[in-house]
């Protein structure tokens, strides 16, 4: 990111030299504004995650492939029942991949908590030398930033555990396609095996709604559904 932004402006300074007016060069650094609030709000989303999203998309879709080159029978239709809720699991999954990248383009966590807590600090010691008058002020103030912290740390919780369950999908889903193929492989009509993988995927799709619907309260995900 740092050496693409370098290049940009390198870019801006040939501009104005070259151009030797000043409007030729406002309208690059303009356009040059624009391709770098491009650039970072789709870097935003953090590599791992984007790694997840995309195997969970990848075994979703050899799910669906295994199941369907399978030899019609009673086999198959049992898997046909336990994918079903693999599609809801991808629509889900895509809106809070949306959602978090939305948060990540909006709010940097990370150093609104060190800032917080830089304040906090500084607040703290001013306490300790400041007068009668002073004291109950500061403390007030204080009291205050550290409620704002605690926001932001359940906020910062919250989108881990998000994250995590992205995560989870994606090992689940891999999961789920190697059951998947045993079945289809041996011909095994395992019902225990079936009931695994239909409480694995059941439960994930709830944890799913239930992210969902904390980020759509937070007003993240209602622009990504």
């Amino acid at each position: 990111m740092p050496v693409l932004i370098i290049a940009l402006l390198l870019v801006l300074i040939m501009g104005i030299v070259f151009t030797g007016t000043y409007f030729a060069g406002l309208l690059i650094f303009k356009l040059l504004r624009l391709l770098i609030g491009a650039v970072v709000i789709s870097s935003s989303l953090p590599y791992a995650v984007k790694k997840s999203v995309q195997e969970a998309k990848h075994y979703a879709q050899l799910i669906k492939t295994t199941v369907q080159q399978h030899p019609p029978g009673p086999v198959r239709d049992r898997l046909h029942l336990t994918i079903k809720p693999v599609d809801e699991w991808l629509a889900n999954l895509s809106r809070l991949e949306q959602a978090l990248t939305k948060l990540y383009a909006q709010r940097n966590l990370p150093r609104e908590l060190r800032r917080a807590n830089s304040e906090i600090d500084q607040l703290r010691r001013r306490i300790l030398t400041a007068s009668q008058t002073e004291i109950a002020s500061l403390r007030a103030l204080m009291k205050s930033k550290q409620k704002y912290r605690e926001v932001l740390q359940e906020l910062q919780s919250f989108q881990n555990q998000a994250e995590l369950k992205i995560h989870k999908i994606a090992s689940d889903l891999g999961t789920a396609h190697s059951e998947m193929l045993l079945v289809t492989t041996k011909g095994d009509f395992n019902h225990n095996r079936f009931q695994r993988l239909d409480e694995n995927l059941q439960e994930n799709l709830t944890g799913l709604r239930d992210i969902l619907a904390a980020m759509d309260e937070m007003g993240y995900s209602s622009a990504a559904g």
